[in-house]
């Protein structure tokens, strides 16, 4: 199933995305942030930095959209409803500081 999706979204993706994706990874990512944190504590500068887990965010999405997008974006129908029929009756919780 997710070979099958990787063609119709893999095209969809920046190429700042290195994740996740066929013959890529997130090395250049790290060594660039690694980088510029050396690079601030050296310069003695500010260095705001954030990171978002969207992981844990996921089940705020409009379900009903978030399927539309996979097909407008060309993942076929079939593989859209195998991914539906795994959300149903998920929940998730945000936590914030705990």
């Amino acid at each position: 199933m997710l070979n099958r999706m990787k063609d119709c979204v893999d095209v969809q993706l920046r190429d700042q995305q290195e994740g996740f994706r066929k013959d890529r990874s997130c090395t250049n990512q790290i060594a660039t942030l690694r980088i510029s944190v050396e690079q601030s504590i050296e310069w003695n500068s500010s260095l705001y930095i954030n990171f978002i887990d969207y992981e844990n965010t996921f089940d705020s999405v409009d379900r009903t959209t978030l399927w539309k997008l996979h097909r407008h974006y060309g993942v076929p129908q079939e593989i859209v409803n195998i991914i539906r029929n795994s959300y149903d009756g998920l929940n998730c919780k945000i936590v914030h500081g705990g």
